[in-house]
């Protein structure tokens, strides 16, 4: 294997059952880094949080965030593009949605900013509860504004199902997905982690049979069926599973680490 490049999502499997990346971890993606190997997160999260996990590695040099669909170089520093859904599909989605379904809680994230509104605050904190609320990130909905992404709740349903519910709803110019949280995520339709992912390669000459990629939930599947390697952590929903090639073991245990050190070794 000729590899080139390293893409692993974040939450339940690059960070470990504590939300951080192990000093195991660290090191070996050092090792790799200083092979030549370029090393990517891809993560649902914004860029407002993926940047504090990610900074303190040192060796990675791009973050697609929100899904793909914003791209970050960290090795310089810079902000490479978002892509933003535009204010007249988010109103008309979120008139959709509420059409159907009461106490429907939203979040946004805008280009500089992550904020959300009562209700979603309320339907998290039931199943998250935290020490204290974080009334200073309630906000009112920015009607007409283009958004990097929505996240949407709802307090009776599981994730799956209220992904279920909500695809038929977004139409040909967004997608739904979810990362195993309690919300659904919605972007641009261009903005998943395979398409981003594919997108960087090309710009870096870089074939998917040279690259690694490993992930745990439903908004990893494309970027797996991409990339020439692709792990399931033993974590996975039962779709990633199917999807990956091999599987890698639990996020716990540093499974990515146990996989690239294999992989260097090999």
């Amino acid at each position: 294997m000729d590899l080139r490049m390293i893409v692993s999502d974040l939450d339940g499997t690059l960070l470990n059952d504590r939300t951080v990346v192990s000093e195991r971890t660290m090191s070996v993606l050092r090792d790799a880094a200083a092979q030549g190997v370029i090393i990517v997160a891809a993560t649902g999260r914004s860029i407002h949080s993926a940047l504090d996990l990610l900074r303190p590695v040192g060796v990675v040099s791009w973050a697609l965030c929100s899904n793909g669909a914003t791209r970050f170089h960290l090795a310089e520093e810079r902000l490479d593009h978002h892509r933003l859904i535009p204010s007249f599909e988010v109103d008309s989605f979120l008139t959709r949605v509420r059409a159907e379904y009461e106490e429907v809680g939203v979040a946004w994230e805008t280009q500089t900013a992550l904020r959300w509104d009562r209700l979603y605050q309320t339907h998290r904190d039931r199943l998250v509860p935290r020490p204290k609320r974080q009334e200073g990130h309630i906000a009112e909905f920015p009607a007409g504004s283009d958004l990097v992404k929505l996240l949407v709740t709802h307090p009776d349903t599981t994730h799956d199902e209220w992904l279920h519910a909500l695809t038929p709803l977004v139409g040909d110019s967004m997608v739904a997905s979810t990362s195993g949280t309690d919300f659904v995520e919605i972007t641009h339709s261009s903005a998943t982690k395979g398409q981003a992912l594919a997108d960087l390669c090309r710009e870096l000459g870089i074939e998917a049979e040279s690259v690694a990629a490993f992930g745990d939930q439903t908004n990893d599947i494309d970027m797996l069926e991409w990339a020439g390697w692709s792990y399931a952590m033993e974590n996975a929903h039962p779709r990633v599973k199917r999807t990956a090639a091999q599987e890698a073991p639990h996020h716990a245990e540093d499974g990515v680490a146990q996989v690239i050190s294999a992989l260097l070794n090999g």
